[in-house]
């Protein structure tokens, strides 16, 4: 990126983050890269991690939840072989020889020494595709801060001073979380490189359009929409109102029936925040009025467009607890999800649709809707499956079917499809308790 300059508001904060990474790079002493932004600047961090994994194999981006230092460390090294493992016939391909075996584990080894091994292995075997790594952590439970900083000591105390101590191994931790691990500071100041990034994405919208040369609707509609988004944030009904008007001349008279569904469901959401629940409702119903407009229209989206305006129109009557009400909605999405082939939405309102009937006091209904949204789990990408709310899913349906349950061997045949054989290991634990309750256990 040396050559490299920042034509738009994006790339320049893509180059801020990038100086700040360049920075911790620089510090040769410097072992782990605390970085902590906020809000719109965190997302940010997200997508600068992303790419710089696919440019290259030594930046790898994990991110499991972290219960504890030997589990995790386990998690992070069965990764790191599995990204190997996956990649072996395509290196082969381009006449890399990718014949690197997994070391074996001595007795006495932690998993974080175990970890540190692996690492050292590749380095060796493959010197000029793994020169070095940079390992981010960004674990999706930061929660139990004090096993995580303890985890992050013996690493670095590992890392400096252990057997398998390195100065091609360093690592990131970025949270919107401030002002943790503050003793790790304290015990290792120069190993320790902390940054509070403030890129201010939240202007970028306003930037674009200021830099933009276009003129017309369009570009009248895009300044109103980023006019629009800021309303959320401001608690101005009177101005949503407006800004909606006007967005929705432009987007009415043009036939932009995807855009009009937009603007509805901003206020929608606006109006759901502010607790009015009839402008809500009323703004999410013509959401969906547009949005089978676009469908009629031919619009390639017009599933998910009818898909999320329903699920606006659910999510007034769940806060609401008129759970009969929201069922009613929930049930229509899987139509519309399901011909698009996202199973993934279809999961998540299968998911609602068995809770609020389930509320609604409907038994057969919940165990029905639950049942379907296993289904959909099973044509779900397998690496997918955990990541989405299939596991609160299938939790709930566990919790719900007993043993003398007529269909409690059809649940078993399904989780074990799902799961594999130690199913029940898996879906009797809670995915919604919290991290500390989890760590109980461990």
């Amino acid at each position: 990126m040396d050559n490299w300059q920042p034509s738009n508001p994006v790339e320049r904060r893509f180059m801020l983050a990038h100086e700040d990474a360049l920075a911790f790079a620089e510090q040769p002493q410097a072992k782990l890269f605390y970085w902590q932004a906020n809000g719109d600047d965190f997302h940010l961090l997200n997508t600068y991690f992303q790419v710089q994994q696919e440019n290259g194999c030594c930046t790898m981006q994990f991110t499991d939840d972290f219960t504890s230092g030997g589990k995790y460390a386990a998690l992070i090294a069965q990764n790191i072989i599995n990204f190997y493992d996956q990649r072996r016939d395509g290196s082969l391909a381009q006449g890399i020889t990718a014949d690197w075996l997994v070391p074996e584990k001595e007795s006495g080894t932690t998993e974080t020494q175990y970890l540190l091994q692996i690492a050292h292995s590749l380095m060796q075997h493959h010197p000029d595709i793994f020169p070095g790594f940079l390992w981010v952590f960004s674990p999706g439970n930061l929660k139990s801060l004090s096993k995580t900083e303890s985890w992050l000591d013996e690493l670095l105390t590992e890392t400096l001073s252990g057997d398998w101590a390195s100065e091609r191994i360093r690592f990131v931790v970025y949270t919107m979380e401030t002002d943790l691990f503050s003793t790790l500071s304290d015990s290792y100041p120069q190993a320790v490189y902390r940054v509070n990034g403030q890129y201010h994405c939240e202007n970028v919208p306003r930037e674009m359009i200021a830099e933009s040369n276009e003129r017309g609707d369009s570009g009248k509609f895009r300044r109103l929409f980023v006019e629009l988004t800021e309303t959320l944030k401001n608690n101005d009904p009177e101005r949503l109102e407006n800004l909606s008007k006007a967005a929705l001349a432009i987007t009415n008279n043009a036939r932009w029936f995807d855009q009009s569904v937009v603007v509805h469901l901003i206020g929608g959401a606006a109006y759901l925040k502010w607790q009015d629940k009839t402008r809500s409702l009323q703004a999410y119903g013509e959401a969906l009025a547009s949005a089978e407009q676009a469908k009629e229209e031919g619009h390639p989206a017009g599933n998910k467009l009818i898909v999320n305006a329903l699920f606006g129109i659910c999510s007034v009557y769940y806060m609401n607890k008129e759970y009969d009400m929201a069922a009613s909605y929930y049930d229509r999405i899987p139509e519309f999800s399901l011909a698009d082939a996202d199973y993934i939405l279809t999961v998540e309102a299968d998911r609602m649709r068995a809770e609020c009937w389930d509320k609604a006091k409907s038994p057969a209904n919940a165990f029905s809707a639950a049942f379907e949204g296993v289904d959909a789990g099973l044509n779900m990408e397998p690496e997918l499956r955990k990541q989405s709310s299939l596991p609160i899913l299938t939790h709930w349906l566990y919790k719900h079917i007993g043993l003398t349950d007529w269909r409690y061997g059809e649940m078993r045949e399904k989780f074990a499809s799902l799961y594999g054989d130690d199913w029940e290991q898996f879906v009797s634990l809670d995915p919604l308790k919290s991290s500390q309750e989890e760590e109980k256990r461990v």
